[in-house]
């Protein structure tokens, strides 16, 4: 008897490896898949056409193409000479590999989850599984054991094409095509681990939106990508007129904001449930659509000091095209949630959205006793507007009971809150213009060029005979985005 070279040796068990595998495919196909594909089951079918095709659809392309391999290897072996090469024959099949691969891996996780369910809930499939697994071609193996074959395969071709790379010389024409078959195989599982993210993020994507009533419907988008998902309490009722605890979901260009329901009736598999009349209801959904606000409308995130008394708080401030105005939310996060790695996630999904490097610009911070204001309801400052309905909240949530003053309030209004910021540059009486000074503040409108102005406002300033610099302090108040602060005598 002939002795094996070592490359003919690691070549014959490439041969023997392939042939085991096609054998366990053609096992799956033969034992499990075609007697639950017949007519004429006794009893009646066992599994739904759509349970079977879940199971098995994406199975036969990898069995197609394997089959070749095998025979194409079993010539080699049986004319064997050092000239063939086995990098030529996986190249050749690179291509089906790329196809046949990707469906089956990345509905794997789906294909066990529908596999579990109806062994456990169908009697007869229980049965018939059973039955199956006891034959000898089974190797007593469970048909999920059985499906995890192919997610394995292309790994362990990889590291025995690496072993007949080492017993091939350099010299040798098949070890250049063995080089290349090697990176092509490592081309198809980046392939496959790439598509399969996008696979899942895409379910994903689908099972956020079908749990979210009322959602919009342009939050699921192809180029949309979910980055985090966060627990945590409304402190302002801007969203939520009693506060309440609220879910926010972090795409890669919007924030979709939610109320958390506490109980579900049913879960996202059940389209709905049947009523003692016999009526379809509809499901209950986990969520509640309150808001969608796009990143670029980010303007600031606040990071609220932590203290003894005030832990995980923080705020945004974003600008509301509808109301045209400038809002601040402020939320605390649950405990279990680290707000500094949250919020650098938060400022770097809003920098990547308007396109800019520093995400650092956009986290301001500050001490939480700047947020028990004491303003009157005619203060149009969005900041005093936004804690004053909720102060004695404030207080019992976060036992803030100092009160800033008025040089501490400005600080923390002018560190925040920039609503002429994106709407012009300054004329040059602006430029030394100080936010501690109330007085000054009462001046904006008038401080503001004609370009800032509105249209029909711009030509009535321009008329000498329109009055307005009489009647159009209340006029122009109630049109621009502009601070008041309402000057109340301060208490030392």
């Amino acid at each position: 008897m002939r002795t094996l070279t070592a490359r003919q040796q690691v070549c014959f068990e490439l041969y023997q490896t392939e042939s085991n595998y096609v054998g366990i495919l053609n096992t799956i196909m033969t034992v499990f898949k075609e007697p639950l594909e017949h007519p004429e089951q006794i009893g009646g079918p066992l599994l739904a056409p759509a349970e079977i095709k879940i199971i098995f659809g994406n199975l036969l392309p990898i069995y197609e193409v394997h089959q070749q391999v095998r025979n194409e290897l079993a010539n080699i072996i049986n004319n064997w000479s050092e000239d063939h090469s086995i990098g030529n024959l996986i190249l050749t099949h690179a291509p089906e590999f790329m196809k046949a691969y990707p469906p089956f891996v990345n509905f794997f996780e789906k294909t066990k989850v529908v596999l579990a369910n109806c062994d456990s809930t169908k009697p007869r499939f229980h049965a018939f599984l059973k039955r199956c697994q006891s034959k000898p071609e089974c190797g007593r193996q469970t048909l999920q054991e059985l499906l995890i074959r192919p997610v394995q395969r292309l790994p362990s071709v990889i590291l025995l094409l690496n072993d007949i790379l080492k017993h091939t010389s350099k010299n040798s024409p098949d070890h250049e095509a063995l080089e290349k078959a090697i990176q092509a195989l490592k081309d198809v599982m980046m392939h496959i681990n790439e598509d399969k993210r996008k696979t899942e993020g895409q379910v994903e994507m689908f099972d956020i939106v079908n749990d979210i009533e009322n959602c919009p419907p342009n939050l699921l988008s192809s180029h949309r990508k979910l980055v985090a998902k966060t627990d945590m309490q409304e402190i302002t009722d801007l969203l939520l007129k009693k506060g309440g605890p609220i879910t926010m979901f972090l795409f890669t260009d919007v924030l979709e904001i939610c109320k958390k329901r506490n109980k579900v009736a049913s879960s996202l598999k059940s389209p709905g449930v049947v009523s003692i009349s016999g009526t379809l209801k509809p499901q209950s959904k986990g969520y509640k659509h309150l808001d969608l606000l796009p990143l670029s409308h980010i303007k600031r995130v606040v990071d609220i000091t932590e203290t003894e008394d005030c832990k995980n708080v923080f705020a945004i401030v974003t600008w509301s095209s509808k109301e045209l105005k400038e809002l601040l939310y402020a939320f605390i996060l649950h405990d279990d949630i680290c707000k500094s790695t949250f919020l650098r996630t938060l400022c770097r999904q809003v920098a990547n959205s308007v396109c800019k490097a520093d995400a650092e610009n956009l986290l301001t911070s500050l001490d939480p006793h700047l947020l028990a204001l004491q303003s009157s309801d005619n203060s149009g400052n969005v900041l005093t507007k936004a804690f004053s309905k909720t102060k004695d909240k404030l207080g019992r949530a976060l036992s803030m009971r100092r009160t800033p003053t008025k040089r501490g309030l400005s600080r923390a209004v002018s560190t925040i809150i920039s609503p002429l910021r994106n709407f012009g540059t300054p004329s040059n009486s602006m430029q030394n213009f100080r936010l501690s000074s109330v007085t000054n503040l009462t001046l904006i409108p008038f401080l503001l060029t004609d370009a800032l102005l509105p249209y029909n406002l711009r030509h009535r300033t321009n008329s000498p005979d329109s009055g307005y610099a009489s009647s159009g302090r209340r006029s122009l108040s109630h049109q621009l985005p502009v601070l008041h602060l309402h000057q109340s005598e301060e208490r030392r």
